[in-house]
């Protein structure tokens, strides 16, 4: 597959190559048929990822003390089902107060443990891309026109409810092409950080984003040998940088 023409050659900012790269081939990625969902669902997940900024029911939501004190309809695209906007739209919009009751409620709407999590991803992907573009100051990218073909629909062998609300697959139980989010020297169980297995219900998807993560953020042999930095700034600036992230983003992990 050819990769889409995203170029960061008239950025503000130097961009460097490998995340150029990366983004092609998260907006591939977005664009192809998966596990369990096909092209055009993906991308149209994307684009209401994009559209959650702007819905009326979501901005009260974020003010209320409690997002289930209203009720509403979310001002969606209208392509893709009422339980999976609010999927969506709660988790780009306010997923600091997401609970596993909410969870509950949108697989016993309809959406199975395997879609929430393509669907999670296909946002993450998007997010990670349009944030990036935001913060260089340059117009987000057009999304990918959505890739013919039919979800291989094969869910791992190994997956358990333990440490997540949803089901993923420990890294003694990964085999194939699973052991690619556990490589060596973090797999090793029972010390793999929950992080690593957070999306293998759904292998292709986890896979895709750790190679979009080990570009914007580090790779995993930089993430745990103090003396190994492929950045060009320290480690401490790093963490710095991705502290106030998390606690700006409620991501108490």
């Amino acid at each position: 597959m050819s990769l889409p023409e995203i170029s960061y050659d008239n950025a503000p900012v130097p961009v460097r190559e490998d995340i150029t790269v990366a983004h092609r081939r998260a907006w591939a990625h977005i664009a192809a048929p998966c596990t369990w969902l096909d092209g055009k669902t993906r991308v149209a997940i994307a684009a209401e990822t994009r559209n959650a900024a702007s819905c009326a029911l979501c901005a009260e939501r974020k003010q209320a003390l409690s997002p289930y004190a209203v009720d509403g309809m979310h001002d969606s695209l209208g392509v893709l089902p009422e339980n999976s906007v609010e999927a969506i739209h709660r988790i780009a919009t306010d997923p600091a107060r997401l609970t596993e009751t909410w969870v509950n409620s949108i697989l016993d709407g309809g959406v199975p443990d395997t879609e929430y999590v393509e669907m999670v991803s296909v946002l993450a992907h998007t997010m990670c891309v349009d944030t990036f573009c935001d913060g260089i100051g340059i117009e987000r990218h057009a999304l990918p026109e959505p890739q013919p073909g039919e979800p291989s629909r094969q869910r791992p062998d190994g997956a358990v409810v333990d440490t997540a609300w949803l089901p993923t697959v420990p890294p003694e139980q990964a085999s194939g092409d699973l052991l690619k989010i556990y490589p060596s020297g973090i797999g090793d169980a029972p010390n793999a950080p929950n992080v690593r297995r957070a999306m293998s219900l759904v292998p292709n998807e986890a896979i895709s984003f750790f190679a979009l993560n080990d570009a914007q953020y580090l790779p995993p042999e930089a993430m745990w040998q103090v003396d190994v930095n492929p950045r060009c700034i320290e480690k401490a600036q790093i963490e710095l940088v991705a502290g106030r992230v998390s606690s700006l983003n409620g991501c108490f992990y």
